[in-house]
């Protein structure tokens, strides 16, 4: 996102802030879109996908005068939108849990992917763990650092290294296979 952009939004969000609807509008049309497939993707479930959407929104909404940090609106959209989704996850029973101590095995690069490959990644996104699929989302897609990611999902930064290293190597096997 651009200098502009950041800007437009620092504005929208002070906007909501203090009430107004037409700024809510803007920014629920800029998110929308990305959101809908970060949650789609993490739950599997297009259903659900729209009752979690709702329920986020209505969140925002409501909390959005909290957010001390209006240049962090982005962080803070996905992390309510992830601790929804997890939140649902748990009741269904279908969450398991990941050590939130393991360390980066990996310090190196990431790895790009062609254009014949994006439909087979999203196919196989499909059948990753739900913190796997989130931080390559939050990553490639929505092309947050490091830094980012561990804010959006509390872990510490090598957590996230790890979680991402791990995240590659499990999306490259369901690829081989």
């Amino acid at each position: 996102m651009g200098v502009r952009d950041r800007l437009i939004e620092q504005v929208l969000v002070l906007r909501c802030q203090m009430g107004g609807t037409d700024a809510f509008a803007e920014l629920f049309e800029r998110y929308e879109k990305p959101l809908r497939y970060f949650v789609g993707r993490l739950l599997g479930d297009s259903e659900m996908t729209e009752d979690i959407l709702q329920d986020i929104w209505l969140a925002v909404v409501r909390k959005i005068g909290t957010l001390e940090n209006i240049d962090a609106f982005s962080m803070w959209l996905y992390k309510v939108a992830r601790n929804r989704v997890y939140k649902e996850l748990r009741r269904k029973r279908r969450f398991t849990g990941l050590d939130e101590n393991i360390e980066a095995a990996n310090s190196g690069q990431e790895s790009a992917f062609t254009v014949e490959d994006v439909g087979r990644v999203h196919k196989c996104l499909e059948r990753l763990r739900p913190e796997h699929k989130e931080v390559l989302l939050l990553r490639f897609l929505e092309e947050m650092s490091y830094w980012q990611i561990s804010r959006v999902i509390d872990c510490n930064l090598g957590t996230v290294k790890s979680r991402i290293y791990y995240a590659k190597r499990a999306l490259k096997r369901e690829m081989e296979e």
